[in-house]
């Protein structure tokens, strides 16, 4: 991705998988972790704040859960090297560390864990990409003249200065076509053997001057019948010394590196051959960049001349499709001069470390080109959808999309991917298809473009490649509207031509007052530009709602000032966003680029990612709401879209904020047997069951308290379960209530004939305070209050909890490291949260209060409820906090005194509201089995007689004859002994008879 930006620094979309709970192969390694420390400086402040070393703390908890080693994620020899080069972003790269353990462990869960801790830049598991193969026919390197490649070629060939990285599953450099394409590690040729080596004595040894050399001294020494470039790297070859003669950690690295070789044992290990052994996947992508071209026989690669750098990062033949250590293959073809890097691999989560190796590297001066993935969804997969990586899809020669691309707003450029003919094994070829086979394509250019303009950054190349293509949004559906990139590749355009490279670095949206921008509020969008192509002085910008409904801009075009390369500017322009805009949707805006004469054309998505929560700030207590059933955090693995639970202190200026003490919080519902939340499920994902109605926004001077909140939110999807939940929140600013927040979720059954039963409304939070392997949960009885507090003695953290107002179904206190299941109320959550859990822990009463001296998270509900048509129940709970126990116990009290909301009896919830006229409705289920529900609305109090008949005009049941109110009745006919026909159901009262037919089927 070359230009996406959201409206805060990009964060992981993150599958949280547990690879119990997975029916496909995880998308990270199980048993380590990675781990970014925040530089020297701030740990030595942190250590003289916390009066303890934050990095001991950190690998303290790390061997409490597990690690068997924690070291460095560059070689020795690579820090040093780094350290003395001292180039931008080389810090970030060694700051990173890699945690191993000893046992399975959920990767996601622990590293969200440690990255919440004092000290840790970042966590997160260590991925596992796929190659983005589809397979298919043939169809001989069509590419060539769809991009206009051969009119490119005219303005130039590249040549062998200029090297594309094939970071993939191992390339045979030993086919034909590529065999003297191959990159040469100058400094691992022995000095012995330059004089003979180096044939035209230019001072380079090319790979096909070390073939002829082998041919000359007609040595196999792998001994397979063929001297080939393999010999080589052969133990008894010369050119192998066994010596690290670059010093950069890789020994014998004359042709590249493998990362993921599997050793005799099964485990993984790296070596000096990059040739291709479970998969020619990497070799099919390298012949498509830089086979041999005008040699009169095989194909043509795209960069023409330029040189291939061979980089085997994964496809083994146990596993031929993963890429265990693909960035480790980026850094490594960046540290050995590569210009261009292509990975036509990806998966799903971002990743920090990932992105801090991206920004290294475009620092050194390398491009990193990237597939956007094989599933035909709406979702670019990283490292394409990264910052500073050119994003690319597949296009057909139709200019439609091709059917298996991966699309949206962090594409930056389609090319031709399917059916292309290029190198395999042996000396064969073969056709594959995929946006595996588009990337090269556009590496090929890239290489072109490299070696007409030497001194270009690699963002400016990537930027040219993206503004020289051509638009194909409108020969493709409405759905791909904003999310094809600029459009098909123009080799020749790319090539004849200067263009300048506007980029959005940063976007934010504010009201009036400078806040977080609420629905109908008149607000500002603050866009930073870059321009990182030719100066440009005379450029229009024009901002464009994405979404049809909802977002109305009051500006027009705006004239961007006069921007040299590297300059930058910030523009702003007005919008609101009002009550018809989808909340299931992200608010985005398109910002156009255009010069007048229509020479320059190119386009950034700004995202507001924090739409959803608004932040209740208004004691001492500052939290934070979604309007989809989450609490502290929309996105609790990532911290994000929140601010979690901060206790405050009151100062002189307002208040000095403590640390967050909430990992995750958020709503259960159970409804007749079914489990709606917005916490963690048993694949660890947050659960979406809630659709958001009102955005959560907060008022202050309301008539109940301080600052009051709500939102709306229905059943996510749900037909058989009609109900909406209104949330309020009630902040106080008295002393008394000073430590706490009040939640009041009305629960309102919107059907007409079917009751809701057995309805449980609960909230679960997984709380970490101070040190959150060392937790305590404990439980008032008198108070009926559970409790949380930091285990060590004499801790200063403060002690939360979150109290029912009502009736009480279950209070539940969660060690979240058990393993397994030892009983229904005793279940750890680091393999998950499975819904039979949840619907035990609601229902948990107040067996199960006490855990001590581990991560715990706790659950707290009210009910059981039943709700006829249209009626509703309203349940209430408190957060609080105190700094020792009784304080807690009296804010907690308060608030129950407090009292702003009536809470509902467990039991039978009717409406209130009388109907305005006397009516039988047809009833549910129709047709039915066994039973179904007959209602009927009476406008006044009267007699009433409910029969049911046969087709025969028999009377067959009785249902009621008796004076009944004026409301909404619901009864049941059962129709045990009855057999299949029709029915009909009269209801006789004093101002009519009405009839309805009933279906029975048995």
């Amino acid at each position: 991705m070359i230009t996406t930006i959201p409206s805060r620094t990009i964060l992981l979309l993150l599958l949280f998988l547990p690879l119990a709970a997975m029916g496909q192969q995880p998308n990270y390694a199980p048993d380590r972790l990675l781990i970014k420390y925040e530089s020297d400086q701030r740990l030595r402040q942190l250590k003289g704040k916390l009066t303890s070393d934050p990095r001991a703390a950190v690998e303290q908890f790390l061997r409490l859960s597990g690690m068997r080693t924690i070291q460095p994620l560059m070689k020795t020899r690579q820090r040093q090297k780094l350290r003395r080069e001292n180039r931008s972003g080389a810090d970030d790269l060694l700051r990173i560390h890699e945690a191993t353990f000893s046992q399975r462990i959920d990767p996601l869960h622990l590293s969200a864990k440690v990255e919440r801790m004092p000290g840790v830049a970042y966590a997160e598991p260590k991925y596992i990409r796929r190659l983005h193969l589809t397979p298919n026919d043939s169809t001989l390197e069509k590419f060539i003249d769809f991009h206009r490649f051969s009119e490119a070629w005219d303005l130039s060939t590249s040549g062998p200065e200029v090297v594309i990285a094939i970071v993939d599953g191992g390339v045979n450099y030993t086919h034909p076509e590529l065999d003297d394409k191959l990159w040469v590690n100058q400094e691992e040729v022995p000095n012995a053997l330059r004089p003979t080596a180096d044939q035209n004595a230019d001072g380079s040894v090319t790979a096909t001057e070390i073939g002829q050399y082998l041919r000359d001294n007609g040595e196999d020494y792998n001994g397979d019948g063929q001297i080939q470039l393999d010999d080589a790297l052969h133990p008894g070859a010369p050119f192998t010394d066994r010596a690290d003669g670059d010093s950069n950690g890789y020994t014998d690295d004359l042709f590249g590196w493998d990362f993921r070789n599997s050793d005799a044992t099964g485990q993984v290990a790296g070596d000096h051959n990059p040739m291709h052994d479970g998969t020619d996947h990497g070799t099919h992508v390298a012949g498509i960049a830089a086979a041999e071209t005008n040699n009169q026989s095989g194909i043509a690669g795209a960069g023409f001349n330029s040189t291939y750098m061979a980089v085997k990062a994964g496809g083994t033949p146990d596993d031929p499709t993963s890429v265990g250590y693909g960035f480790e293959g980026i850094l490594y073809a960046a540290e050995q001069g590569a210009d261009i890097i292509n990975c036509s691999w990806g998966g799903d989560g971002f990743s920090n470390a990932e992105q801090d190796v991206i920004n290294y590297v475009t620092r050194r001066g390398a491009l990193v080109v990237s597939s956007s993935g094989n599933d035909g969804v709406d979702k670019v997969s990283y490292p394409a959808g990264y910052d500073n990586v050119l994003g690319v899809g597949s296009v057909e020669t139709s200019d439609m999309v091709s059917g298996y691309s991966n699309y949206g707003y962090e594409l930056d450029v389609l090319a031709t991917g399917s059916g292309l003919l290029s190198t395999s094994y042996g000396e064969s070829f073969t056709s594959k298809s995929g946006t595996s086979m588009a990337a090269p394509v556009v590496s090929g250019l890239a290489a072109l473009l490299r070696s007409i303009h030497p001194g270009w950054s690699a963002e400016r190349i990537g930027q040219q490649i993206r503004t020289s293509a051509v638009s194909v949004e409108n020969d493709n559906a409405s759905g791909f509207a904003h999310k094809l990139g600029s459009g098909k590749i123009d080799a020749f355009n790319a090539l004849n031509t200067d263009q300048p490279g506007l980029k959005l670095t940063s976007v934010r949206f504010e009201n009036r007052e400078g806040e977080k921008l609420q629905l109908n509020q008149p607000g500002t969008v603050y866009a930073n530009i870059v321009n990182v192509g030719k100066p440009v002085s005379d450029i229009d910008l024009q901002p464009e709602a994405v979404q049809d409904e909802g977002i109305e801009l009051s500006a027009g075009s705006t004239r961007l000032p006069p921007l040299s390369t590297g300059d930058s500017t910030e523009i702003t322009f007005e919008l609101t966003i009002g009550d018809d805009f989808d909340l299931r949707a992200t608010p985005a805006i398109r910002l156009n680029f255009r010069d007048p004469n229509g020479s320059y054309e190119d386009f950034g998505i700004a995202q507001y990612e924090e739409f959803l929560h608004d932040v209740v700030a208004e004691n001492r207590v500052k939290t934070s709401f979604g309007s989809d059933g989450t609490i502290g955090f929309t996105k609790p693995l990532l911290g994000a879209g929140g601010v979690g639970f901060v206790p405050r202190t009151r100062t002189s200026g307002g208040y000095a904020e403590g640390r967050n003490l909430l990992f995750e919080g958020g709503l259960m519902v159970e409804i007749d047997g079914t489990l709606y939340d917005a916490v963690r499920s048993e694949t660890g994902r947050v659960s979406r069951d809630f659709t958001p109605l009102e955005l959560f926004t907060t008022t202050r001077n309301e008539s109940v308290s301080d600052l009051d909140g709500h939102a709306t939110f229905r059943l996510e999807s749900d037909t058989t379960h009609d109900a909406t939940i209104r949330l309020q929140t009630y902040a106080y600013n008295h002393p008394r209530l000073s430590n706490a927040v009040l939640l009041q979720y009305t629960l309102r059954n919107n059907s007409s004939f079917r009751e809701l039963t057995n309805v449980y409304v609960g909230l679960f939070n997984d709380w970490d305070i101070g040190d959150s392997a060392d937790n305590n949960a404990s439980f008032m009885p008198a108070d009926s209050l559970l409790y949380f507090s930091e285990a060590t003695e004499n801790s200063s953290e403060p002690i939360t909890a979150v109290a029912t107002m009502g009736p009480i179904s279950g209070i539940l206190a969660i060690d979240n490291t058990t393993e397994g299941s030892q009983d229904s109320l005793s279940f750890g959550l680091y393999d998950g949260f499975t819904d039979t859990e949840k619907r035990s822990a609601l229902k948990a009463r107040k067996t199960k209060t006490g855990r001590q001296h581990s991560d715990i998270s706790g659950v707290v509900a009210s009910g059981p409820y039943t709700l006829d048509p249209g009626a509703e129940i309203v349940v209430g709970f408190a957060y609080a906090f105190g700094d020792d126990a009784e304080v807690l116990a009296d804010q907690v009290a308060a608030a129950r005194a407090q009292k702003p909301f009536e809470v509902s009896p467990a039991g039978r919830a009717v409406s209130d509201e009388e109907p305005a006229e006397t009516k039988l409705f047809q009833n549910y289920p129709n047709p039915f089995r066994r039973d179904t529900q007959i209602r009927f609305d009476l406008a006044k109090a009267s007699h009433v007689t409910l029969t049911i008949y046969d087709v025969l005009g028999r009377r067959v049941r009785v249902l009621r004859n008796a004076e009944m109110g004026a409301k909404s009745h619901f009864v049941t006919f059962d129709a045990d002994g009855l057999s299949s026909g029709v029915y009909f159901a009269r209801l006789k009262t004093p101002d009519g008879v009405r009839v309805l037919p009933m279906t029975l089927i048995k």
